[in-house]
């Protein structure tokens, strides 16, 4: 029997991200980066004013930092730079550039509130009495940030608004990233009714695919194809042989245990059909039975293949262990985290938690912040059912209770692993 880590091992090998592809910026947001950034300007691009204030000559000023100074024209952002005269000054606006290459010794901007002027929209005045200089210059130099050349970004980052904001001041373009992976959810059962249609006799609505589908759109991905397939091999093996000529990456739910229509593994674990794959239990409740694997084309790629139990609280749990660190490979990310790296937090158990029993229980946790810290609290109030999806409103991580062991009375402390 596989370990966590194990299992983990082996779906994160099967894993390859997509040849790099170059993208104008503007479309690139949610891509992962295939190659450094450098900025091909310098941030900010120019000297420019960090106030809204007058450019003067520290040397017209007395030894008590004032002076009354004549006004010899205003400078707006996006406007010529300006140097006042001796005994002048320039009004000056935030951002607005200074000369600079280098910036002249002894200039500096004096805020508004430390002169006679009004605050605000106002019309520019013959003089202007200096009150205050607190011995600031107020004026931030080209490549304070950033200077020409500079690394700002890393490969393997993700390209989010922040890092959109960045590459485009430091004048980037075009970026090297991974393409967007293309994923197909694939659940299989006669007992299954799609959601929003009532139920047949004997019959549930069908959960995990679109529970798969929406946690692969919080990863990130956003070329997600929704299938199911009855347990009839034929129509099973129609259905996935079109996803796995289509798609980088197919889940399925469901049909990988020991029932008698388990057409998952049935199917697509006849190594004679081009597939590669393993079928086996994991040391975890829920979500012992596990698979994964490569599906070969015709073409002489091949799509990885990652096969998830059916119960819904097992095809949670397993999609977090095990399918979000694979999305995050697959989409070129290289700060994929393993258990031990993974964001957790401490919490106290806020009620006691079951026995693990003879595998490691993977419990799903709300968490509550007080004064003190962090509690956390189990889905459900047995603290375990693998059928009991309803419960898994709100849910903020997982606790993994080693095997053998008393459950956490109340009070004890857990790492809890954030979804």
């Amino acid at each position: 029997m596989s370990t966590i880590t194990e299992h983990l091992t082996r779906v994160l090998d099967l894993i390859t991200p997509g040849q790099p592809v170059n993208l104008p910026l503007s479309d690139a947001l949610g891509c992962v980066l295939a190659q450094d950034c450098h900025a091909a300007l310098a941030v900010p691009p120019f000297s420019n004013s960090a106030m809204d204030g007058f450019l003067i000559n520290v040397a017209d000023l007395d030894p008590a930092g004032t002076a009354t100074l004549e006004v010899t024209g205003d400078v707006a952002a996006g406007a010529t730079a300006r140097i006042p005269e001796p005994g002048c000054a320039v009004r000056i606006m935030t951002g607005a550039p200074i000369p600079d290459d280098p910036v002249p010794e002894g200039l500096a901007v004096i805020p508004v509130e430390d002169t006679s002027a009004l605050p605000g929209p106002q019309k520019l005045t013959p003089t202007i009495t200096i009150t205050n200089y607190r011995g600031r210059a107020h004026i931030r130099p080209r490549g304070d940030n950033v200077a020409v050349g500079d690394r700002v970004a890393r490969a393997g980052e993700l390209v989010d608004a922040s890092m959109l904001a960045g590459l485009v001041s430091a004048g980037v373009a075009e970026v090297s990233v991974h393409p967007r992976p293309t994923v197909t959810v694939l659940s299989s059962g006669d007992e299954l009714a799609p959601a929003g249609v009532i139920p047949g006799e004997g019959q549930i609505p069908d959960s995990n695919r679109p529970m798969v589908a929406a946690l692969l759109g919080e990863a990130g991905i956003i070329h997600v194809t929704q299938e199911h397939t009855s347990d009839d091999p034929r129509e099973f093996s129609e259905i996935f042989t079109r996803a796995v000529t289509e798609s980088d990456l197919v889940i399925t739910t469901g049909g990988v245990s020991a029932g008698a229509f388990d057409v998952v593994k049935a199917v697509i674990g006849d190594t004679a059909s081009g597939a590669d794959m393993w079928f086996g239990p994991v040391q975890m409740q829920p979500g012992k039975p596990q698979g994964a694997g490569t599906w070969a084309r015709a073409d002489g790629t091949s799509a990885s293949v990652l096969c998830l139990p059916g119960n819904p609280v097992a095809a949670f749990v397993s999609f977090l262990l095990f399918i979000r660190p694979a999305v995050d490979k697959l989409r070129g990310i290289t700060t994929v985290a393993d258990l031990d790296s993974r964001p957790r937090v401490t919490a106290a158990a806020g009620v006691a938690f079951p026995d693990a029993r003879t595998k490691d229980l993977i419990v799903p946790v709300r968490l509550a912040w007080g004064p003190e810290g962090a509690t956390a609290t189990p889905f459900t109030r047995q603290g375990r059912g693998s059928h009991f999806v309803a419960s898994l409103n709100g849910v903020d991580g997982f606790v993994i209770l080693a095997p053998d062991t008393p459950g956490p009375g109340p009070g004890a402390p857990l790492q809890v692993y954030l979804t």
